[in-house]
């Protein structure tokens, strides 16, 4: 879950500044973590503590109202009575992360990521991307290869994703398919490690601290390694509480699968 975490930190000073190649200063002075952190951490704290999506996520936006959310989300938030919102933004897949890092069976990370999804993004096209996101995360941390993720992807979430790796590609990926979703998995299913997931991510272009979100939740759960100065230089941005937790969470869910690292294939049809 931290790697989510991670590469909306990196991400966030890169919105603004598409980068020309992928050798570039990952943190800056003003890297920040953005409203994807705050709700990321919203979804650990529903499932931890058994609380409902939607109350979870309102309660941690309300704490930081300030993090970088859509006007009309805030509104949402913000109001008194009973209401119902629709996005056609980005919000859904770059907040559930620790769905798919504290499901037991692929089933349940593709069913709750669609739960999860619902209640802002009401779309199939946003719904499809989350629910790719959570099963991509379920076989990264349960040891399927990067074979194994693409034919699940193909089989069972209808992405077709080429074998080449550039700005077009991905930029016709984002044009096709209505999200980042498939472009930050490029960025992961290229990668060599958890910095170079990272750097591909930023290198893209597009909403940078999201697609680095994305990609570096798949990452994390994939190579089950960040280097640890990255870990400190990130995390230390964070508030107590964010952090807090982040670290109950990961200590529940992260533990058992970092201890062991497998290699699998399996056929999906």
């Amino acid at each position: 879950m931290r790697g989510a975490i991670v590469g909306d930190i990196i991400g966030s000073a890169f919105i603004q500044s598409p980068q020309v190649t992928m050798d570039f200063q990952l943190l800056k002075p003003f890297s920040s973590y953005t409203d994807d952190t705050v709700l990321t951490i919203s979804t650990a704290d529903a499932i931890l503590n058994n609380k409902p999506y939607e109350e979870a996520l309102k309660e941690w936006a309300r704490k930081y109202p300030k993090a970088g959310y859509q006007e009309g989300f805030l509104e949402w938030v913000f109001a008194n009575k009973k209401a119902s919102y629709q996005s056609e933004g980005d919000g859904a897949a770059r907040r559930i992360s620790p769905i798919g890092y504290a499901a037991a069976t692929l089933n349940e990370a593709m069913e709750e990521a669609t739960k999860a999804t619902r209640i802002t993004h009401p779309s199939e096209t946003k719904i499809k991307a989350s629910r790719a996101f959570c099963g991509v995360i379920f076989l990264a941390k349960s040891g399927y290869n990067k074979k194994a993720i693409r034919d699940f992807l193909f089989d069972e979430c209808a992405y077709d994703l080429p074998s080449d790796f550039s700005k077009d590609c991905v930029r016709f990926l984002g044009e096709k398919y209505l999200s980042p979703v498939p472009c930050a998995i490029m960025a992961f299913l290229n990668s060599s490690n958890f910095e170079d997931a990272i750097r591909k991510a930023i290198w893209l272009g597009g909403p940078s601290n999201t697609i680095g979100s994305i990609t570096g939740a798949l990452a994390q759960a994939h190579y089950q390694h960040i280097p640890k100065s990255i870990i400190r230089k990130s995390l230390s941005r964070l508030s107590d509480d964010l952090e807090s937790v982040l670290s109950a969470f990961e200590q529940k869910y992260c533990q058992n699968f970092l201890a062991e690292k497998k290699e699998i294939q399996i056929n999906f049809k």
